[in-house]
């Protein structure tokens, strides 16, 4: 292992704890749900194309110059838990869970922070099918731990950068009124083939990771196996 590996892996090693240890202050959160019910069945996994393995490799190849082995089984093992059991999922991880609500902690109009009280298992009633669900909770998770992100605009493309592990020390040029995800996303790309990394962003969607660009074909594959397909913007 190189040093430029190991200075990245310390300084991810750390921010990983502290955001292990530190939790939401629950005594300024309100637990309400919108929804009327959740569902009462669990994800189905009979028929996938995946299995944990591939879920661990798409973790991996994603975070592996970040994250130790076993932080990568760890992660793995709660996106899995995602995929199985989302209402114990939100139980035994109810941290995590909180934290992957966007804006999770800002208050309302009423000067209140309303949080819904089982965020995956919320999104599982919410979702069509399994597809899109296993989709939504990996996205999340791999967002927590800044593997992956979601921009609607290009804005937030390039506020969302300055959170992701491979380009959160880089500098990138200003948003255009003319830019979009995909073109902001796409000049990126110019500065990051330079360094050996590459952005993809799911087709159709909003969804983009930074990975080093000899791991682009094998993730796409992986990707692939959900049903969720990743292109160069």
């Amino acid at each position: 292992m190189n040093m430029k590996r190991i200075i990245l892996l310390m300084i991810a090693v750390i921010g990983f704890n502290l955001s292990s240890w530190s939790q939401p202050d629950y005594t300024k959160i309100t637990f309400r749900s919108n929804l009327p019910q959740y569902k009462k069945v669990k994800p189905e996994l009979k028929g996938v194309n995946f299995n944990k393995d591939h879920i661990k490799n798409i973790i991996s190849l994603l975070g592996s110059s970040f994250y130790s082995d076993n932080e990568i089984d760890d992660i793995t093992e709660k996106v899995w838990l995602s995929f199985i059991d989302p209402e114990k999922f939100d139980f035994v991880f109810k941290d995590l869970a909180v934290r992957t609500i966007p804006n999770w902690n800002k208050k309302n109009v009423r000067g209140l922070i309303v949080v819904e009280p089982n965020p995956f298992l919320a999104e599982w009633t919410l979702a069509e099918n399994e597809s899109p669900y296993f989709q939504r909770a990996l996205s999340l998770i791999l967002s927590y731990y800044n593997l992956m992100e979601y921009s609607a605009d290009a804005i937030s493309a390039k506020q969302s950068l300055q959170k992701l592990l491979y380009t959160q020390n880089m500098s990138f040029r200003r948003t255009t009124s003319s830019d979009w995800t995909n073109t902001y996303l796409n000049s990126v790309n110019e500065e990051l083939i330079k360094k050996d990394l590459i952005t993809l962003v799911a087709n159709g969607q909003y969804e983009y990771f930074v990975c080093e660009i000899d791991n682009k074909e094998e993730l796409t594959k992986l990707f692939k196996k959900m049903n969720w397909k990743f292109i160069t913007p």
